[in-house]
């Protein structure tokens, strides 16, 4: 703690006398330690799936308790000296305008998907045991794993996402990212595919060094201008690629289960063709008119005929709408969609058929 200290003091002040930095770092060494020991003997946190809660002082004690289902905000806070600590504080805001904030957590940002996951539960009343979450008293130092209900864990779920170009998938995943799912971007992840030098050498063998650009990295719109003129050169691609991004998924889907996430999104336009939809719960389909949709990439400098083609390498959009467990429109501003969204959550959590709805 003292070295990340001084290392923080210096950062700020480079040119000052060394003793002068020694004694600055141990003030500030000082002031942090005394003010979470201080924290640590006079405040206790607790959560379970109904509620959270801080209690106060030590002779006379003080509690503050808020239900679950009336907090609309989490915010996870870290000073330079928590980060090198992987501590931090969390602030909780109740519809009212009621807070709730925790100093001096281990591992705050673990501990807030954890308590998003539980405020989805509470708000749609799908958990109704007072069951503990976790239970400590603020950190100065790494405490036991952080603890799950039995609720909370039974309920994680890997939801795929799918839908027209430029209907929104990106807008729903957020939402989905802000209600405790970890969300997985195909495109991304496939594009750092790329990157991989053993990736690279493939590419490089079927297409030429044309593909690499000066910087060293692949040309991806090299690579799209190929592979979207040519399907067999696609689908060897997406053979390559494919299965290291699933392979990756796969353990980063077992690390958020157990970090104790609401569950993961995979949004992948191809998630059909790659058969990645076999790995989920269920499918969201994004459904938007096709005038707002071309309206939208327009915005990203395609044309009508760009958009025509991507597509019809794709999947037809009939036959994603009918695969899909449901339909979400996206069709009126962000807050319908988001209503929309916790529509398509409650649908899931009420009907385990695989007919597909309409939210």
């Amino acid at each position: 703690m003292l070295l990340g200290s001084w290392i923080g003091v210096r950062l700020l002040s480079p040119d000052s006398n060394p003793k002068l930095l020694f004694s600055a770092a141990v003030c500030f060494f000082s002031f942090d330690f005394i003010r979470a020991l201080l924290i640590t003997l006079l405040f206790r946190y607790e959560a379970t799936t109904t509620h959270v809660s801080t209690t106060t002082g030590i002779l006379s004690r003080r509690r503050n308790e808020v239900p679950l289902a009336r907090i609309q905000h989490v915010e996870v806070r870290q000073t330079f000296l928590q980060r090198l600590l992987s501590c931090g504080s969390i602030g909780l805001t109740a519809a009212d305008g009621v807070p709730v904030s925790w100093s001096w957590v281990d591992d705050p940002n673990r501990l807030a998907n954890v308590l998003r996951t539980a405020i989805t539960a509470a708000s749609r009343g799908t958990d109704t045991n007072d069951a503990p979450i976790e239970t400590s008293s603020p950190a100065l130092s790494p405490v036991s794993p952080l603890l799950q209900s039995q609720n909370m864990a039974h309920s994680f779920r890997t939801i795929g996402l799918v839908g027209g170009i430029g209907a929104g998938k990106s807008a729903v995943a957020s939402i989905l990212a802000d209600l405790g799912y970890l969300v997985f971007d195909a495109d991304k992840d496939a594009k750092a595919a790329l990157d991989r030098p053993d990736v690279r050498g493939f590419l490089i063998s079927w297409w030429g060094s044309q593909i690499v650009g000066s910087d060293g990295k692949v040309d991806r719109r090299a690579v799209g201008e190929i592979i979207f003129a040519k399907p067999e050169e696609r689908r060897k691609l997406e053979a390559l690629v494919h299965p290291i991004v699933r392979a990756d998924r796969t353990s980063q889907i077992a690390t958020a289960r157990r970090d104790g996430c609401a569950g993961v999104v995979i949004d992948a336009p191809l998630l059909f063709e790659a058969g990645s939809d076999a790995d989920c719960d269920a499918v969201l389909f994004v459904d938007a008119p096709y005038e707002h949709r071309l309206r939208r990439v327009l915005g990203r400098g395609w044309s009508a005929d760009e958009l025509d083609r991507r597509e019809a390498a794709q999947l037809s959009l009939a036959e994603k709408r009918r695969r899909s467990s449901i339909v979400i429109v996206n069709d009126a501003d962000l807050a319908t969609l988001r209503e929309r969204v916790h529509q398509a959550l409650s649908s899931l959590d009420c009907s385990s058929q695989s007919t597909t709805h309409e939210a």
